[in-house]
């Protein structure tokens, strides 16, 4: 997302950016970052990381049993259109292609577990894709790695901002659609495990001094 601004100084905005993320950190909430950074880059690692019912355990896993995963579009056009998710046929290609080595040449292995979602005997990766890809490229056997079990689907934790950007837009009139937000909110309630939660003290009535959007919460929260 090519994002643009008309603010006059850089400079200002670069070092609010250093005191915010200073606020953050002497929060401690180190698990709070993760969600963010997780959405930002729109992986399901938080998804698994934050859910009490996923079970984890470090092994080494073969390569080979590991199903890779989605990471950019000239990336995606090699390892699942042309290797089919497959290290295996990803290792050959890397060998016989000089157009796919060069791709991965400059990667660097790192051995630094990656993560492993285990589905129904399918273990795909979570996290860690370029340390997989260059395990691959250097003929590495097995890979260190965390590994979690799940039954059904984890439930993921819903950032406060994304309530909020729902409720902002409507209380500065860019959308009075009041029976839309209120299914918007009554999808994230039902869709993620801290919504009602967020609902109930965040934007409660003590912060949230808008009584149209107080009504609001409280039709939402009515099962």
């Amino acid at each position: 997302m090519n994002l643009m601004t008309n603010f006059p100084d850089q400079k200002y905005l670069q070092e609010l950016i250093v005191h915010l993320r200073k606020k953050q950190d002497q929060n401690g909430e180190y698990l709070e970052e993760l969600l963010m950074r997780s959405g930002a880059a729109l992986n399901w690692v938080s998804d698994y990381v934050l859910d009490p019912g996923a079970q984890w355990i470090r092994q080494k896993l073969p390569i080979d049993e590991v199903i890779l995963t989605g990471t950019n579009r000239e990336w995606n056009e090699i390892i699942i259109d042309q290797a089919e998710r497959s290290p295996y046929k990803l290792r050959s290609l890397i060998r016989n292609n000089l157009t796919v080595a060069e791709l991965f040449r400059d990667l660097r292995f790192d051995p630094t577990p990656i993560l492993v979602r285990d589905e129904n005997g399918e273990r795909r990766v979570l996290d860690g894709m370029h340390r997989i890809v260059a395990a691959i490229r250097d003929g590495h056997d097995n890979i260190d790695a965390f590994m979690v079990r799940f039954q059904g689907s984890p439930k993921p934790v819903c950032e406060s901002h994304v309530i909020y950007d729902l409720l902002r837009a409507y209380e500065r009139g860019i959308n009075r659609d009041r029976d839309g937000l209120i299914s918007a909110l009554r999808f994230l309630r039902g869709s993620f495990t801290n919504v009602e939660e967020l609902l109930r003290q965040r934007f409660d009535s003590s912060l949230l001094r808008n009584s149209d959007l107080q009504a609001i919460i409280t039709v939402v929260l009515q099962d």
